[in-house]
């Protein structure tokens, strides 16, 4: 039965199939096909060739019936809302080629096609889509595939383009929307190979930079000011790292390749150094090669307390006698060992000190006195001073301190050391007294003797008067006195005097010593006491 125009063909059987043209394979959603005539084959899905009965639900097996006549109703419509049959259409001529081995005749099937006739005989209508497996419904929500069946109903199948108003709307916002998302793709895409690009040329620069080009450097004289300290046994690449961390040069490279080129880089000394920011690398290495080890303090050996404090002062630039209030006040936290019975004269190592913007003097006393003992317990004072007649290695510091400050070249040190000790062990002639001016100098705090001053035996330090060493250090030696107490040179010295920077001369005898000392007070403008054997002010 054939259906007419504008009824749905779902959930009804198909018209009947016109004889010698054969129907087409395409099965209606939940309901069989329709009678198919005698001798010819249906595509699609095969059924029993038993023709369906009337009021025979379908998707049952038929049995052998009569075929339904035409004009009646299926099953599961109304009867009232049946439609109406149409007059069925004489059949299309057959061609004289006839069907094809396969039972079909695809020259009237084109030919039909051509013609826009129906290949049933009826007008044209849209061919129904194959069903490929799936529910329709899975398509619904697909944008392309509803403007692709609105074109459809546009258009007839293989038949020309529907040119009414609505249609050619439609095909416009399909064309702006196709538009608009072609031409963000294109943007999309556009973007990406600008970014690809631009990354690609970046790392390029920077490995060619990183691997031919130039370190990176400052230009100019620099600016502003800061302090850098360059550690002990720092080189190359670390002082370089510490002048970038500072803001000094640009690059840690740019200064090892400066440090390359000049031989001297491996004599920079370690300290605080006060630099310019930004400054070019090779200016940096010649700033730090001009300041000799930056801004530092260097305390001679022989220097006594009193006079370290005063030099402290001075580099600190503060007032004078800060640093001596401190130490006094402080002597506690200074890290002094227990047998120095807090005195620091004789623990404050001479050597060069490192200052640092707004250093505090006690800071500076603290790492002065840890040199000093740390020096102390690496010599190991005490296990050596029985080997040279004393009885600790305080007393060993003693001795060294009188022979720094009283001797002029470090050559002479270790025949100083061995009168001292002569002039100790001396019963006879010196009674164990040393008779030192350097002693009873340290403990006035002046020069200039008088006859007063060398016999008031009150004072401890008065070696013309009170036999054996004083009670503590008079100066702050330095390593070549201190391995001169522990290794004397061997001889019967008794005297000795330093006649000038480059000469000391030593006596057995006190006669002897006498003419040195006359020989001495003359050249110096004083005058001399033959009593004493002493320099006197005229």
């Amino acid at each position: 039965m054939q259906t007419q125009h504008g009824m749905p063909q779902e959930g009804y059987p198909q018209g009947y199939q016109q004889q010698g043209m054969p129907q087409q394979g395409y099965p209606q959603q939940g309901f069989d096909q329709g009678y198919q005539q005698q001798g010819m084959p249906q595509h699609g899905y095969p059924q029993q060739q038993m023709p369906m009965q009337q009021g025979m639900p379908q998707g049952y097996p038929q049995q052998q019936m009569p075929m339904q006549q035409q004009g009646v109703p299926q099953q599961g419509v109304p009867q009232q809302a049946q439609p109406q049959p149409v007059p069925q259409q004489a059949p299309a001529p057959e061609p004289a080629s006839g069907p094809g081995p396969d039972g079909i005749d695809w020259e009237a099937e084109a030919a039909a096609l051509e013609s826009g006739a129906d290949p049933v005989g009826g007008a044209a209508e849209p061919a129904a889509e194959e069903w490929d497996g799936h529910h329709e419904d899975e398509h619904h929500g697909d944008e392309g595939y509803v403007e692709e069946h609105a074109e459809a109903e546009q258009t007839g199948f293989l038949g020309e383009q529907d040119e009414s108003r609505e249609a050619q709307k439609k095909r416009k916002e399909k064309g702006k929307k196709a538009g608009r998302r072609n031409g963000g793709a294109c943007l999309v895409v556009a973007l990406v190979l600008v970014g690809l690009l631009g990354g690609a040329g970046w790392w390029g620069y920077g490995f060619y930079q990183s691997h031919f080009g130039p370190p990176p450097d400052f230009t100019g004289d620099g600016t502003g000011s800061v302090q850098v300290e360059v550690k002990p046994g720092a080189v190359g690449g670390q002082i370089g790292l510490a002048l970038k961390n500072a803001g000094v040069v640009k690059s840690v490279d740019a200064f090892a390749k400066a440090c390359d080129a000049e031989p001297k880089c491996n004599t920079i000394q370690p300290g605080f150094y006060g630099m310019k920011k930004e400054m070019p690398a090779a200016a940096a290495l010649k700033e730090l090669l001009d300041q000799a080890g930056g801004a530092a303090i260097v305390f001679p050996e022989g220097k006594n307390s009193s006079e370290i404090y005063a030099m402290i002062d001075t580099k600190l630039k503060l007032q004078k006698g800060t640093t001596a209030g401190v130490a006094k006040a402080q002597v506690n936290d200074l890290g002094l060992p227990a047998y120095a019975n807090g005195n620091i004269e004789g623990f404050l190592w001479p050597t060069r000190y490192n200052i640092a913007d707004g250093m505090k003097p006690e800071d500076l006393l603290k790492q002065m006195v840890k040199n000093a003992t740390d020096k102390y317990a690496a010599a190991n004072l005490d296990s050596q001073a029985a080997s040279v007649g004393l009885k600790s290695g305080y007393e060993v510091l003693i001795e060294a301190s009188i022979l720094q400050r009283e001797g002029n070249n470090p050559a002479d040190f270790a025949k100083m050391a061995k009168t001292i000790q002569n002039r100790l062990a001396n019963e006879p002639e010196t009674h164990h007294r040393l008779g030192m001016d350097t002693t009873l100098q340290y403990s006035l705090g002046r020069k200039d003797l008088n006859k007063s001053d060398m016999d008031n035996a009150s004072n401890k330090y008065n070696t013309y008067i009170n036999p054996g060493l004083p009670p503590g250090p008079i100066s702050n030696p330095g390593d070549d006195a201190i391995n001169a107490v522990l290794h004397p040179a061997d001889g019967k010295w008794l005297y000795f005097i330093a006649m000038s920077p480059t000469e000391t001369r030593f006596a057995e005898t006190a006669k002897e010593h006498y003419v040195n000392v006359k020989e001495y007070c003359t050249n110096a403008g004083q005058g001399f006491d033959e009593a004493r054997g002493h320099c006197t002010t005229k």
